[in-house]
């Protein structure tokens, strides 16, 4: 967007609403017709698929013998994989081009930008507040004043940029910028008034973990480096003066004793005090974690000392206010918000609880700032409150629309008065508010998105299925508000599952654009999640994984049962560690499901800790590690490619892959395709491998969502 609309308020905004008024009628009217007819069309089906050597290497471990399919692609540098690949690419763009995903995709991208205000990424300060918009040729940082309400444009990147990061000073004077070009990755500091650089790195920083980096004070900025840009190992601390634009490793996992490279540091502070964290990251959920003083870091001894340990059961980074810590920690199996001091984060028996979560709720996540303490809390992870806790430890229940779904911090630092909730729900797209140190709420319009009307014509509900083993799994359906059971269309249930996340709601005109159709679209809230605790989350690790899968079948079967959709219409959809999930319940049951689609899915989890340059320790905890017999054997037992089996017939399937994916290699996928594909010879089924070029594991959401559900319509 022109900043110089912002000259012209009344006379920009009034043309503004009246385009929008008539585009919204044109699209509203238009959209599902052309939607129903593009993708109801007969399907292209591919002839024949190219179908790579399968060199089944025999890998002994731990007195165990496994065949290791495809082994060959796991060498995604070889003549014979990158040939391979790009004949999937080409396999994959012809299905688009030929099926009508480009028409399906702008008229989806239209609408969404019809009803969105075109700004994002909000940040605070302490008078202000931040966001960035587009325009033709640049990428506009905007600063508004909160008491007068200016607006003035504060930085402009051209496209050739990446930013990745920004973070503006308390007094909004300076920002931290994280950016990548053609030269590399690096991390600079600029002054707003000025437009000046006054601090900046090297060219040679790691671009995977570009957020931490963060305020010490004024003249003080602390973020983690990286020997080698490439990966994650032999991380360190450094200290960067913006005055004299100086850098200082202050401290490096060699001064930590059993530091391994698959852990890194991650600087905490709250800008202006004198109490450092070093955080070291690792694949469990409590971290070690050792102080010192920012008086002693500028010397070159500075005094570490360590005060949290894995043992203590803290919940990834405490938060420092004024000398007490306040994090969260497990107390016979439920997550409480502790206050402490920093000598005492070790010593439970001197915990001070500030709040406990009412019976069927827990805590998904707190924020300090420099006045109260805020706590969101979830019911299986659907239904949300949010509570402010002032410095008297009273507890107030904020003045939201009850019941709220999709609730959570978005920004929040506890140097500032003013933090910013989001809020979202499967039919409601995103709502920015405000909350005030005297719990002043407000709406920032500015950022909020709109929902189109017809969209709104949608209802959910939430119910829970008796599984296997008769444990009740919640399940979210989301449906249009007149269906009726006798009138199933098509259904899509999606999963996670895994590292203790529960499933939070989430805006997405494709899905919505989905069930207005008549279909439906189904959250299994499986073990594995955190959705009823953290028993709900251990049920389901190693060798109980199979719980996850299970309840998914359960509630997958529920649906067919009570008329949500016809029995050969039912797709499973599943991203990240969601594949071990959804693809152990397609191997005991592929009948169950019509199609599949899987974002950036793990589904060679047994595989990962053989990988360079690939931290397989974040799933240890949950899946095993091929490190010990015990962990080898949980591995063997639930992952999908190694439980593939020939002869039958499986869901039409899209796998979605990022190229330079940094938790997932592209093989992953691609030994999964390439086994489907070698079984369907003999049938008309649709097995695609698209792997998004400089794509991580972080693809574009709405890209790959519409491809997903461009799939399923078609497929289906």
């Amino acid at each position: 967007m022109n900043p110089d609309i912002f000259h012209f308020p009344n006379i920009g905004f009034f043309i503004s609403d009246i385009l929008n008024k008539y585009m919204r009628l044109f699209f509203t009217s238009h959209l599902v017709l052309f939607l129903i007819s593009s993708c109801s069309s007969q399907k292209t089906i591919i002839d024949q698929y190219p179908l790579p050597e399968n060199n089944k290497e025999l890998v002994k471990e731990h007195g165990l013998e496994y065949l290791n399919i495809y082994a060959n692609l796991e060498n995604i540098n070889s003549p014979e994989t990158k040939d391979w690949l790009s004949k999937q690419d080409t396999i994959v763009h012809n299905y688009y081009a030929n099926n009508g995903f480009e028409e399906y995709s702008k008229q989806l991208d239209y609408v969404n930008k019809t009803f969105n205000p075109g700004y994002y990424w909000l940040k605070n300060s302490d008078d202000a507040y931040y966001y960035w918009g587009d325009n033709d040729s640049t990428q506009v940082l905007y600063r508004r004043y909160r008491i007068t309400n200016e607006l003035k444009p504060i930085y402009s990147a051209t496209y050739d940029k990446t930013v990745h990061f920004y973070q503006p000073n308390k007094e909004g004077t300076m920002f931290i910028l994280f950016v990548s070009d053609d030269e590399g990755d690096y991390l600079q500091v600029i002054d707003i008034a000025s437009q000046k650089i006054l601090f900046e790195t090297a060219k040679d920083m790691n671009s995977q973990q570009v957020s931490y980096a963060v305020w010490a004070n004024q003249k003080q900025i602390v973020f983690t480096g990286w020997p080698n840009p490439d990966n994650s190992k032999n991380s360190y601390l450094a200290l960067g003066d913006i005055s004299t634009g100086s850098i200082k490793k202050i401290f490096s996992g060699d001064d930590i004793m059993g530091y391994n490279e698959e852990h890194f540091l991650r600087p905490n502070i709250r800008y202006g005090s004198d109490v450092l964290q070093a955080i070291l990251v690792s694949g469990s959920e409590s971290y070690n974690g050792f102080n010192t003083s920012m008086k002693t870091v500028g010397s070159n001894n500075p005094s570490w000392k360590q005060v949290m340990f894995e043992k203590d059961s803290v919940l990834y980074y405490p938060k420092e206010r004024n000398g007490d810590m306040y994090f969260l920690r497990y107390k016979n199996g439920q997550k409480n918000l502790i206050k402490t001091t920093i000598d005492n984060i070790s010593d439970p028996s001197k915990d001070n609880v500030i709040f406990r979560p009412e019976e069927d709720y827990i805590i998904t996540s707190y924020a300090v700032s420099n006045t109260n303490i805020y706590v969101i809390t979830s019911k299986y992870g659907i239904e949300h409150k949010a509570y402010a806790i002032n410095k008297n430890n009273d507890v107030t229940l904020l003045e939201l629309d009850y019941p709220a779904t999709g609730l959570r911090f978005y920004s929040h630092d506890s140097s500032l008065g003013t933090i910013t909730l989001l809020q979202s729900s499967w039919k409601e797209n995103y709502v920015f508010i405000d909350v005030d140190d005297s719990l002043n709420i407000t709406v920032n319009d500015e950022v909020t998105r709109k929902t189109p009307q017809e969209f709104k014509n949608i209802r959910t509900e939430i119910i829970e299925v008796i599984s296997y083993d008769g444990t009740m799994v919640p399940m979210t359906i989301i449906k249009p508000n007149n269906f009726v059971s006798t009138n199933a269309k098509k259904a899509i249930i999606t999963v996670y599952g895994s590292y203790g996340i529960s499933i939070e709601s989430y805006y997405s005109m494709a899905i919505l654009d989905f069930v207005k159709q008549g279909n439906v679209f189904a959250i299994a809230h499986v073990r594995g999640g955190s959705e009823k605790g953290l028993k709900w989350y251990t049920d389901a690790i190693k060798e109980n994984k199979k719980h996850s899968w299970k309840d998914l079948l359960a509630c997958s079967q529920y649906l067919k049962d009570n008329g949500y959709t016809d029995k050969d219409k039912l797709g499973v959809y599943f991203s990240s560690a969601g594949g071990v999930t959804a693809g152990m319940a397609i191997n005991e049951d592929p009948e169950m499901y019509k199609a599949s689609v899987g974002e950036i899915p793990l589904l060679n989890p047994l595989r990962l800790g053989y990988q360079k340059n690939f931290n397989a320790s974040d799933n240890d905890y949950d899946f095993g590690t091929k490190s010990t017999l015990e962990g080898l054997n949980s591995l063997l037992s639930l992952d999908p490619v190694y439980n593939l089996q020939e002869n039958r017939l499986y869901p039409n399937t899209l796998i979605i892959n990022g190229e330079i994916d940094e938790l997932i290699p592209v093989y992953d996928g691609a030994k999964y395709i390439a086994f489907l594909q070698n079984q369907s010879v003999n049938s008309d089924r649709t097995f695609l491998l698209d792997v998004i070029k400089d794509g991580g594991h972080g693809l574009d959401t709405d890209v790959a969502t519409q491809k997903a559900m461009f799939f399923f319509n078609k497929e289906l």
